[in-house]
């Protein structure tokens, strides 16, 4: 397979400060059920008025079946200081599974290729998000270092069992694809059950990958205990391979199936870092931050390291999963002993909602003191989806690494609907901070979608999460942007 290298976190951002980018694309995971109790929106803020000043994007949005074709496209035109969001039931009359695909273009510097947008997925049972994973690539982009031929993805999190499914998914970009995948399933004891499989993906389809459905063993296998699987994906072009990641339970159906789904939580997959070429960080320690959560925890994805990395006081050992005892809007310190962390170190935020079959998952990575090196005035994300009412907790977290100053500092928050600014407010920040949104508007939020965003000096060393709690279901966290 081809070597894989990239960025440091560090060398990242500082690239994202002058990098030149006139367009920019996501794609997202489309569900609906004709009785609307599966539902998918897709929603940002519109960060490029915002935070550059930019006027003149316009957004295509492209609805599609999994073979590619297309059923129907919108324009938007991005001129307003608001949130602009896309609920796919109001588009589709009947029900859907496919991808949504948006595409952002400007005669100004839109700076990254791939932009903040969100995709929200409500269930009968549950309501769940994540943020831009997966992208075709740019047409300058092909056959450059970004253009990979193959992958190995790891963080997805199986809980097999004859409810539960666990599912991944990929989109195509300009070409038709022949992949090979390879799935190595590890249980909660280590051991790996390998699979091997031949898919077609065409041009802008998407592809449905359920290890139940390749073969039964895989409930055998985990043993009603969490296991982890690692991609292998040979044959790609023309996409950024991240894909979304996670588990779907129809306990009340007989036909186990996405569509009909009772509850529905998903990640992204993120790089196997045990087999890219990653710089180090530039420091020897981070911290795993900890947002609100019901009855949370965490867990390390495995990676295979030599490295000698501590966990608090505890041992990482190599191509492990552990879980973290960490309680909310706290943080574990992770080292590594006598030398310098990875630049990435992957974990997840567990969240253990009342009355759920399934956790909700949130990937996330160790906070290194490379981000620090960055200034950053600038983080936002979604409070809620706008097909669901609930509550929602920003969770800001401190990282103080070493430093004995007064790390004090006052920041604007400000929240936003789909029409217009609801609410601005000055914030102080002198440690970790959790700000439920109820302070700031009715105890009952708005219909229709809501979105946050921090801005002020030294933005850098702050970790934040906004976790969404809906009436009666399961919700999710995710970090900002």
């Amino acid at each position: 397979m081809t070597k894989v290298k990239i960025q440091s976190t560090l060398q990242n951002k500082e690239e994202q400060k002058k990098a030149v980018h006139n367009n920019s694309s996501t794609v997202f995971l489309a569900v609906c059920s004709v009785d609307g109790l599966i539902d998918t929106e897709i929603s940002l803020l519109n960060h490029f008025i915002l935070k550059r000043g930019i006027s003149d994007v316009e957004a295509t949005i492209e609805i599609r079946e999994l073979n590619g074709i297309i059923i129907k496209t919108l324009k938007l035109r991005m001129n307003e200081e608001r949130v602009y969001s896309l609920r796919l039931s109001e588009e589709v009359e009947a029900s859907f599974v496919g991808s949504i695909y948006v595409y952002f273009q400007s005669n100004q510097n839109l700076a990254v290729p791939f932009c903040a947008v969100m995709c929200s997925i409500k269930s009968k049972n549950s309501v769940c998000g994540v943020h831009t994973y997966g992208r075709r690539l740019e047409e300058k982009e092909l056959g450059s270092s970004l253009d990979l031929t193959n992958t190995i993805e790891t963080g997805w999190t199986a809980r097999d069992s004859l409810q539960t499914k666990s599912f991944a998914v990929l989109h195509g970009g300009f070409f038709d694809l022949d992949l090979n995948v390879n799935l190595e399933i590890s249980n909660s004891t280590n051991i790996k059950l390998l699979l091997k499989e031949k898919f077609k993906l065409k041009a802008f389809g998407t592809l449905i990958i359920t290890p139940q459905d390749l073969t039964p063993d895989v409930i055998a296998h985990l043993g009603g205990k969490k296991g982890h699987i690692k991609v292998y994906i040979n044959g790609l072009s023309g996409i950024f391979p991240r894909m979304l990641c996670g588990n779907y339970n129809a306990s009340s159906n007989s036909d186990n199936e996405l569509i009909n789904a009772d509850e529905i939580q998903f990640t992204h997959t993120n790089f196997d870092f045990s087999t890219i070429e990653q710089p180090e960080a530039s420091g020897a320690y981070g911290y795993y931050n900890q947002p609100n959560l019901p009855n949370g925890y965490g867990i390390i994805y495995p990676v295979s390291t030599s490295k000698p990395i501590f966990i608090g006081n505890n041992k990482y050992i190599s191509d492990s999963m552990p879980n973290l005892k960490v309680d909310s809007m706290s943080q574990i310190e992770i080292k590594a002993d006598g030398e310098n962390l990875p630049s990435r170190f992957v974990a997840a935020a567990i969240g253990t909602w009342p009355g759920a079959e399934l956790e909700s998952e949130c990937s996330t990575g160790t906070f290194v003191e490379d981000y620090l090196r960055v200034s950053c005035h600038w983080h936002w994300g979604l409070l809620k989806p706008g097909f669901e009412n609930g509550n929602s907790i920003i969770s800001i977290i401190l990282n103080r690494f070493n430093r004995s100053e007064d790390l004090s500092r006052t920041l604007k928050l400000r929240l936003f609907d789909e029409a217009m600014l609801l609410v601005e407010e000055d914030i102080t920040i002198n440690g970790h901070k959790e700000i439920n949104t109820s302070d700031f508007l009715p105890k009952k939020l708005p219909e229709g979608t809501i979105w946050y965003v921090l801005n002020g000096d030294s933005l850098e060393d702050l970790n934040i999460f906004s976790t969404f709690y809906p009436e009666k279901k399961s919700g999710f966290v995710e970090h900002a942007f």
